[in-house]
């Protein structure tokens, strides 16, 4: 039996996480219930519901878990003897013990999926990500890694975050010798993975360097921190294409989005954009539309060195 322990998005009022901070589902893993352990022939003596004679054999290595008095059965035990409901393990037979739990599947892991958050049969990422935890069967996903991934994939689309491709559902299933087990969302809601700084201010763009590189046919984006501004609002990111002199030669925008809500937005450079012969420098210029008489664009206005 699988357990989800940790949950990170739960019952969370936000769905964003930091793509810099943890972002932990853990898993425990308890194969099956241990009844008691008591004294056996040889060894200590497991008693468990169920038949295992099928899939185990003298020789083989078993976890348990399993607390006594004053001793607890806690490790991996070689199997001396083993016959329906019964396992005696090739260890001394210290104390008696009630409860816990065995794990015995062979090759086991558990697989984890990044899922389309509307078609959640398509694998967002080129591959699964898998653990097999440790012997007592803690098993953890930093699932940040998540939005990194789709970066690097070009995932992250022009628009506001909570309608672009990073947001993902997480799916999971249990994959060890014999099973045939269907995936199982870890939660009907969104898990938004994003990159930010510690303390963005309200209405900021985001720039760690003073004169950030702009190269064409490389991903880049402009991210921006705000609070809602009221129905019927937005923001935009138009641009001027500037010469050797920084003279404007052509203007266009990022596009415009709606300001309803609390969050953060991405404007994306695209790969496939182009820019006049003569361009030299990309000036982008936060623009604020409709109702907002209660604030100021806090606005560096950087110049983009292309190449």
């Amino acid at each position: 039996m699988l357990t989800l322990v940790t949950n990170p998005i739960g019952t969370a009022a936000s769905k964003m996480f930091a793509a810099f901070q943890k972002c932990e589902i853990v898993f425990k893993r308890e194969d099956i219930a241990i009844i008691d352990i008591e004294a056996g022939t040889g060894g200590a003596k497991v008693n468990h519901a169920g038949d295992l004679t099928s899939l185990l054999v003298a020789g083989d290595v078993i976890y348990i878990y399993s607390e006594g008095v004053n001793y607890t059965y806690n490790g991996v035990f070689e199997i001396l003897a083993i016959v329906a409901g019964e396992i005696t393990l090739n260890t001394p037979y210290i104390e008696s013990a009630t409860g816990g739990y065995a794990n015995y599947l062979k090759n086991y892991f558990v697989e984890l999926q990044c899922v389309n958050s509307t078609l959640s049969d398509v694998n967002l990422l080129p591959f699964s990500l898998e653990s097999d935890g440790d012997a007592a069967g803690n098993i953890t996903f930093d699932v940040s890694i998540v939005g990194e991934l789709l970066t690097q994939r070009g995932e992250i689309s022009q628009g506001v975050i909570s309608n672009s491709e990073n947001e993902f559902e997480i799916k999971y299933r249990e994959v060890y010798d014999g099973s045939a087990n269907g995936f199982t969302l870890v939660d009907s809601k969104l898990f938004i993975i994003m990159f930010a700084i510690d303390t963005p201010t309200e209405d900021t763009i985001l720039n760690q360097l003073d004169e950030p590189i702009l190269v064409l046919g490389y991903e880049g984006a402009i991210v921006v921190a705000k609070k809602a501004m009221g129905a019927g609002s937005s923001v935009e990111m138009p641009y001027n294409e500037l010469d050797i002199n920084k003279e404007v030669i052509t203007s266009g925008t990022l596009g415009q989005l709606s300001a309803e809500v609390n969050g953060f937005y991405i404007w994306k450079w695209l790969k496939t954009a182009s820019v006049n012969s003569s361009t030299k420098y990309i000036e982008f210029n936060f623009k604020v539309n409709g109702i907002y008489d209660f604030a100021t664009p806090d606005f560096a206005y950087p110049d983009f060195l292309t190449q």
